[in-house]
């Protein structure tokens, strides 16, 4: 689905800050660390992927603030209705990562089949986009299951003033009686302020703590 609507720039409530930040592409990122104690144990009660089961949340989470679903399309500021993700997974014999994505998934256990049946049909791709042109309403997730980290920084430089968000989860560690679980997530800040991001946090420790 690529439903949007054009955004009048002239009555935009956010025009200064948008045509402040384009011009100098700022862009900036916040780790914070997510408990996933009862997604992590719900996973397992119901033999779901803790990663497929992140991925729904994730896009849920990031779907529930109109600031995150910004994009530039046709040389205008958008509104996507809805994003849809992208997200990576590796091949176990390369060791190079692909991307996949998924369209209109309504619920956790329909995204934990697709994503079980993609991983599948594409283990042994040697192309970095396997499935062909991603569609353009997407956020960008991608997993570095190996390591917990205290911070994670990309700097893509090809596309200027991308407004696309990016979101990188780490391996989850037990520290105390919780699981937390790193997660970065870098905008722009034409669209995006800290309180949006902080907003995002908000509702995904609310969407991982159901049970």
């Amino acid at each position: 689905m690529t439903t949007y609507q054009v955004i009048d720039l002239e009555n935009f409530s956010r025009r200064s800050y948008y045509e402040y930040f384009m011009a100098t592409d700022t862009m900036f990122e916040m780790t914070v660390k997510i408990d996933v104690t009862r997604a992590v144990n719900k996973c397992k009660a119901e033999s779901i992927s803790f990663y497929a089961y992140s991925i729904f949340h994730l896009t849920k989470s990031v779907n529930e603030i109109p600031n995150l679903r910004y994009a530039h399309l046709d040389e205008q500021l958008v509104e996507w209705q809805a994003l849809m993700p992208t997200f990576t997974n590796l091949n176990q014999e390369t060791e190079l990562f692909y991307t996949l994505w998924m369209e209109g998934l309504p619920d956790y256990q329909s995204v934990d089949r697709e994503y079980k049946r993609l991983i599948k049909d594409y283990a042994n791709t040697t192309d970095i986009a396997p499935m062909g042109d991603v569609p353009p309403n997407v956020v960008n997730i991608s997993s570095i299951p190996w390591t917990h980290f205290e911070h994670f920084s990309s700097h893509p430089g090809a596309i200027k003033n991308n407004l696309t968000p990016m979101i990188t989860i780490g391996k989850y560690e037990k520290v105390g009686s919780q699981l937390l679980m790193p997660v970065n997530i870098k905008v722009h800040h034409a669209t995006v302020d800290a309180y949006h991001v902080s907003s995002f946090f908000e509702i995904l420790q609310r969407e991982m703590n159901r049970a």
